[in-house]
């Protein structure tokens, strides 16, 4: 990303994500004609059945496996007719995303779930890393995200250029509408670098270099996050050198993490001189140290003015966890920062747009998306019931957006503390047991046999 100086014009910044309109199809008018996500949700919503029958017919056409999985499952896109069709769409469970083979079979199982024709980078070897794939697809507009893996299993999500802009564009108005947003403010990112990595959280807090001046967006850590880091981070190596790396960056992370976190107070502490606003943004575990480190060291900053926007979750902190209450008080003690200014934001990495909290503290569900809950049998639940998340995401145009999540919700029809329209989720989110979509494995199995086929056209049941 070249960085530019010079102040952020809101208008600028979003239409540079905007196709042509003689190139829009329902998704880009479901994404693009509303002026506002959450002051008139209900007209917003009213692209969304054209979009999603769009967004089916898509992947239904052009991913094999969605395509298998929707015979499974009987579902064709004629089947989509009115809006209370979209309930039968198929669902993929998001640990599909982790439920790849290793070694060569690994972009084998990239070609299976992209929709339409996946790019054909050179590789110099015939078994390249996962590293040298993102790589390389890099350098072809196709990228391959990856989560941090805490759970043992990297995620892996491919996004085009155009899927990845719709994803800025849908985070970036989110923040827009529902933080206090001022284009000149001071940003400190709590993640690697987003320039120099395809880690989700990393490259979605990057949108900051879009909303802000660059000239104002600190990085915390200046560091290149490979997946290969992150596995020796993790002690699990492959080979003698990996194991011999580890050992290293296991004596040097304590080091280099302390030199983030003394940086990151240091330009707290300026900042607080300059009495600018700085919007310090980043995972809560990150921010949680960052804070006892001023406690031990006996120091505290004032910002009122300031913003705090975590996200991200605890991840391999869990065990430090605080409720969200307890937390907001803590960043209000060392900070100086009114709990009213403190967002909170829900993104999964499979979902193109982030679920981000108002000054009431509740996660609002942008008009681009369609939230469900759903019990144990998978049936919808109501607003005010609690059930396993999902949800139908009609903007990635690279692989199905159509989902079913871990995640144990309550959604409310309003939010109960701000008069911004439409549904939210409720503030804490939980953990559930997996899933696995009906016919998944099966499909995933049978079309992984063909390991380093082409696929050429699509199997007939």
């Amino acid at each position: 990303m070249v960085a530019m100086s010079g102040p952020r014009d809101v208008a600028e910044c979003l239409h540079k994500l905007i196709p042509p309109t003689n190139q829009w199809t329902p998704v880009d008018t479901a994404l693009h004609a509303p002026k506002t996500f959450f002051r008139d949700y209900k007209k917003a919503q009213d692209y969304m059945f054209p979009a999603l029958r769009h967004t089916f017919k898509h992947h239904y056409d052009n991913n094999f496996l969605y395509h298998r999985v929707c015979e499974v499952n009987g579902v064709t896109p004629d089947e989509i007719a009115s809006k209370k069709d979209v309930q039968k769409i198929p669902l993929l469970p998001d640990a599909f995303f982790k439920d790849y083979p290793d070694g060569k079979g690994f972009l084998n199982w990239l070609k299976t779930i992209f929709s339409g024709s996946l790019p054909k980078p050179m590789f110099k070897t015939e078994n390249p890393s996962h590293d040298e794939i993102i790589e390389e697809f890099n350098k072809k507009g196709t990228s391959i995200m990856f989560t941090s893996g805490t759970s043992g299993r990297f995620s892996f999500i491919p996004r085009d250029t155009r899927s990845w802009n719709r994803v800025k564009y849908s985070a970036m108005k989110s923040v827009i509408e529902l933080m206090d947003y001022n284009p000149t403010d001071e940003v400190i990112l709590l993640i690697p670098d987003p320039r120099q990595t395809n880690l989700t959280i990393a490259s979605l807090f990057g949108i900051a270099y879009d909303l802000y001046d660059p000239v104002n967006v600190h990085v915390a850590l200046d560091m290149k996050i490979t997946t290969q880091f992150l596995r020796m981070q993790r002690d699990e190596t492959i080979g003698l050198s990996e194991k011999l790396k580890a050992k290293a960056l296991s004596t040097i992370s304590p080091l280099v993490q302390r030199n983030s976190d003394i940086k990151v107070i240091h330009l707290l502490e300026q900042i607080e001189k300059t009495g600018k606003r700085v919007n310090l943004a980043g995972p809560p575990f990150w921010l949680d140290r960052i804070l006892d480190r001023m406690k031990k060291e006996g120091k505290s900053v004032r910002l009122p003015t300031s913003q705090i926007l975590t996200g991200g979750g605890w991840k391999a902190e869990e065990n430090k966890r605080l409720p969200e209450d307890s937390f907001r008080e803590k960043i209000t003690e060392f900070l100086g920062i009114p709990q009213e200014r403190y967002h909170d934001v829900y993104a999964m990495s499979e979902c193109s747009s982030v679920f981000l909290s108002c000054e009431g503290h509740y996660k609002h569900i942008p008009p681009v998306v369609v939230p469900l809950v759903l019990d144990e049998d998978l049936n919808q639940l109501e607003y005010e019931q609690v059930g396993r998340f999902a949800f139908l995401d009609p903007l990635p145009d690279s692989y199905p957006g159509f989902i079913i999540t871990g995640d144990r919700v309550k959604i409310l029809e309003h939010c109960p503390k701000c008069q911004r329209e439409g549904p939210v989720l409720d503030v804490e989110v939980t953990r559930m047991p997996g899933f696995e979509g009906r016919g998944c494995a099966a499909v995933m199995a049978e079309l992984m046999k063909q390991d380093g086929e082409e696929h050429t056209s699509f199997p007939v049941g």
